[in-house]
């Protein structure tokens, strides 16, 4: 494994371990990570009883760490998150929205397997949205070349991990250690 990839993939998890729940996983393959997010929003009026509304939003990252992304890893990962995540998923008449994240670090990757990942979507609707939605989210970081890719949802990861490289390559020439591009 790439020193800069062990890097990213300490710093992400460092990064969610503020506001999410991480759970590692030391051998689990390209897996290493799975960082879970759990919001509640109510309004109420004088006493917690008269509860005009409430909403609860939650968010399943799941970081993957490969030396190559491929076609068949992209699809590997695409149902993987989508296997994991959807039972985790309890739509009810509160449940506002539910988002599957995958964060992909790796080292390098074909054109048209990033091509494909900015294709890939999966939404689905509980009860004609009135019990909340689902939303599949992907972002890559190609880190040899210093590409992000992400699908339409995803953009905002995409930027996290544009953001979370160039502080670790900032980080690493401090110390004099390779540089990200």
């Amino acid at each position: 494994m790439s020193q800069l990839r062990l890097q990213m993939e300490q710093a992400a998890v460092q990064s969610y371990r503020a506001y999410y729940d991480v759970e590692e996983y030391r051998d689990a393959g390209p897996l290493k990570a799975l960082c879970a997010y759990h919001s509640r929003a109510t309004q109420y009026v004088l006493v917690k009883k008269a509860e005009l509304w409430s909403a609860e939003t939650n968010e399943y990252v799941y970081l993957w760490s490969l030396p190559r992304l491929d076609e068949e890893a992209l699809e590997m990962i695409f149902q993987k998150t989508l296997e994991d995540g959807m039972p985790r998923i309890h739509p009810h008449k509160d449940h506002m929205s539910t988002f599957l994240t995958a964060v992909v670090l790796c080292g390098e990757a074909d054109p048209q397997t990033l091509a494909r990942l900015k294709t890939l979507k999966q939404r689905k609707n509980f009860r004609l949205s009135l019990h909340g939605w689902m939303e599949f989210r992907i972002a890559a970081a190609v880190l040899d070349c210093g590409v992000f890719a992400a699908n339409r949802p995803g953009r905002e990861t995409a930027q996290f991990l544009e953001q979370l490289a160039q502080s670790v390559s900032q980080k690493s020439i401090k110390r004099g250690e390779e540089k990200l591009t």
